[in-house]
């Protein structure tokens, strides 16, 4: 089997709800979404994925298409069932740029799922869950607000929650209060600070929450920042922006800075690398969520199938980012429901694209 012809298309999502907002005064209206196309001579074709959240990850979404414009004509002719081997010349090409490869990874492990007539979550493990848990978010706003929406998370289901925080830390801590106020006896709450806050303002936080069941989220933005902050505070600590490849989740293990990982596909270069980062943290018995910066059904496919492959115990939450968005592209991909995701049962990514939805390819590299 050979890779004959490589489709790259745009499609811009509006956010649900009308906008959503991070730390920093960062705020959400749409999202830019790359989607490419990855076909065969053997008539198999596999959909990849990416949608940068702005300003908040190394990638836009004109990068990720340029970048793609450089590997594409390199990956013609190539088996795509041979993941680590279209990995090995997408590196040859290109270094780092891993936003842009994760894309391609995901058609080709979609491919992969195809040939073999299994779902991928076969492919990447076992499912062993084949319905899991999903966190839910509430985007930063006034305390009274985010205590309304967090009241409107736990109606749907969601028995774990994750807060948006990152402004004045005074303000944070009357934020989490209110939240709490209204998520009692949950599985999880989450104050995710997105790397937010200074380590001195970082410790007041933590001091006035100390006694309550939260965990805390990338609190500041380095790595030694954060083990600052974690040598304060008996809180749970997941780490996200600092996982940044499989080099800084060892180092972030090896200096015991991390109680759980939040792992995005773009920032780990797609499922084949982000698996190896997932199989090192459930050996060392570190709790995972997996997910996205940003996108639609095809990128919240592909993370369903690796939660579903995921160790049960060591799976923190499930992560549906197409939940983020309005627009649905995709027939048979996993929405949320009462709170929980389920993977799709068909082979490969189990999803049928809507290419009429996406209209004419930005550009095409056949062979």
């Amino acid at each position: 089997m050979k890779i004959t012809r490589i489709d790259v298309f745009g499609f811009r999502y509006t956010v649900a709800g009308g906008a959503f907002a991070l730390s920093g005064g960062r705020v959400m209206r749409s999202l830019d979404s790359t989607l490419v196309k990855v076909s065969t001579e053997a008539g198999l074709a596999g959909w990849g994925e990416h949608a940068p959240i702005p300003g908040y990850m190394v990638a836009h979404a004109e990068g990720a298409r340029a970048a793609i414009r450089e590997l594409a004509p390199a990956l013609l002719g190539l088996d795509p069932r041979q993941v680590e081997v279209v990995y090995a010349r997408m590196d040859q090409v290109l270094q780092g740029h891993a936003y842009a490869k994760s894309a391609l990874d995901i058609a080709c492990w979609d491919i992969l799922g195809q040939a073999a007539g299994l779902p991928l979550s076969d492919l990447l493990g076992g499912t062993f869950q084949p319905e899991f848990p999903l966190l839910g978010a509430v985007g930063l706003g006034s305390p009274e607000e985010m205590a309304e929406r967090a009241q409107a998370v736990r109606e749907a289901g969601y028995r774990r929650v994750q807060l948006k925080v990152g402004s004045d830390w005074r303000e944070d801590v009357r934020r989490v209060h209110a939240c709490l106020s209204v998520l009692v006896d949950l599985d999880l709450v989450i104050a995710d600070a997105n790397g937010y806050w200074r380590v001195h303002e970082a410790a007041n936080v933590v001091a006035a929450l100390e006694q309550q069941p939260l965990y805390l989220e990338q609190p500041c933005r380095t790595l030694a920042e954060c083990l600052a902050i974690r040598r304060r505070t008996a809180r749970p600590m997941i780490l996200d922006e600092s996982l940044t490849d499989l080099d800084a989740v060892l180092e972030a293990q090896a200096r015991d800075a991390l109680d759980a990982a939040m792992l995005k596909l773009s920032r780990f270069g797609g499922i084949s690398r982000l698996r190896q980062a997932r199989d090192l943290c459930q050996r060392w018995g570190l709790a995972v969520t997996i997910e996205d910066g940003g996108g639609g059904d095809v990128v919240a496919t592909a993370s369903a199938h690796l939660a579903a492959s995921t160790r049960p115990g060591l799976l923190l939450n499930g992560s549906l980012i197409n939940g983020l968005v309005n627009e649905r592209l995709a027939e048979g991909a996993p929405v949320a429901r009462a709170g929980r995701g389920r993977v799709p049962t068909g082979p490969g990514l189990g999803i049928r694209v809507d290419e009429r939805a996406l209209g004419t390819p930005l550009f095409s590299v056949t062979a």
